[in-house]
C-alpha cells in the first residue's frame, strides 16, 4: 500500500538544497555582523522633537541589532537547555558547554559576531558527537520538547 501523501513524510526533513542555502545565508550574515560591530551606534539627536521620525539607517540598525540579539539569545537558550539535558550522558558534549559559555559572555558584551560564530562552533561540535551516536537528539528537538512540556 502506498503512502497517500508521499510529500508529508519528507516535509519535516530539510532538503539538502535548503540546508545549503541556509549555510550560504548564514555565511553572508557574518560580514553584516562584523560591519555592525565595527560601526558605532548612532543615537538620534536628542534635540529632535519626540514625534520626529527616526532616520532610516538608524532605525534599520536598531531593528537589525534587536533581531540578531533575539536570534542569538534564543540559540543560547536552546543550546543551554540541550546541554543541561544531554552533556552528563554524552561526554563528548562537555566541550560544547565551554563554547556556549564563551558565546554567552560575548553576547553579554554585545559582541554579536563573536557570539554568533561561537554558537556555530557549538552546533558543529554537537553534530560531530551526534555523528558518533545518532541516538543523541537534535538541538531543535530538545527545544521543541521543552516548549511542549512547559505548555502541559
Amino acid at each position: 500500500m502506498s503512502d497517500p501523501n508521499p510529500s508529508a513524510a519528507t516535509a519535516s526533513q530539510p532538503r539538502p538544497t535548503d540546508i545549503q542555502q541556509l549555510v550560504v545565508l548564514l555565511g553572508n550574515l557574518m560580514p553584516l555582523l562584523m560591519r555592525m560591530q565595527s560601526q558605532g551606534f548612532e543615537q538620534p539627536d536628542q534635540t529632535v522633537p519626540r514625534d520626529f521620525p527616526i532616520p532610516g539607517p538608524v532605525l534599520d540598525r536598531q531593528a537589525s541589532e534587536n533581531m540578531i540579539g533575539d536570534m542569538i539569545a534564543e540559540s543560547l537558550r536552546s543550546l543551554s537547555t540541550y546541554l543541561e539535558a544531554n552533556a552528563v550522558q554524552h561526554a563528548g558534549l562537555e566541550n560544547s558547554v565551554a563554547i556556549v559559555t564563551q558565546a554567552a559572555h560575548a553576547f553579554a558584551g554585545r559582541d554579536y559576531a563573536q557570539a554568533f560564530n561561537l554558537i556555530w562552533v557549538a552546533y558543529r561540535a554537537i553534530e560531530a558527537v551526534r555523528a558518533a551516536d545518532p541516538r543523541l537528539p537534535f538541538v531543535r528537538q530538545a527545544a521543541t520538547d521543552r516548549t511542549q512540556s512547559s505548555i502541559h
